[in-house]
């Protein structure tokens, strides 16, 4: 929670954001978005064909297409290196395996285990292995 909070201060202060065109180039002013990652990640997590998330972090920091993307508030972000570099981007252009998956579902991920947890609980969506 403290994180987040964080992450909204800095979005907040910094008064305007960066939306990705169409083109893939940054429109509408400076980015102010950061994750609070660690220097070096825990291992990606395969998760779907080409779409890994990151093992057992706070936030959901997903990889696909070459991004690693983060949704915060509603909003999409994402970066080639996980460190710097966070742009907003419109909801159209994040991958639809990303963007539907629903929040808070690889929250803390751990690979097996967590989808052996989502059968228990009757969350398995059943087109997985």
């Amino acid at each position: 929670m403290k994180r987040l909070l964080s992450m909204l201060v800095a979005v907040a202060l910094g008064g305007c954001f960066a939306t990705v065109g169409e083109d893939g180039r940054m429109v509408g002013g400076e980015a102010s978005f950061t994750m609070s990652l660690p220097a070096v990640l825990p291992p990606l997590i395969v998760v779907q064909p080409g779409v890994s998330v990151v093992r057992d972090m706070d936030d959901e920091v997903f990889y696909a297409d070459g991004y690693y993307w983060a949704r915060q508030d509603r909003r999409w972000f994402r970066s080639r290196d996980h460190r710097s570099g966070w742009a907003r981007v419109e909801d159209r252009r994040v991958p639809p395996v990303i963007a539907q998956s629903p929040p808070g579902r690889y929250r803390h991920y751990r690979g097996d285990e967590h989808q052996r947890n989502d059968q228990e609980h009757g969350r398995h969506d059943g087109n997985r292995g």
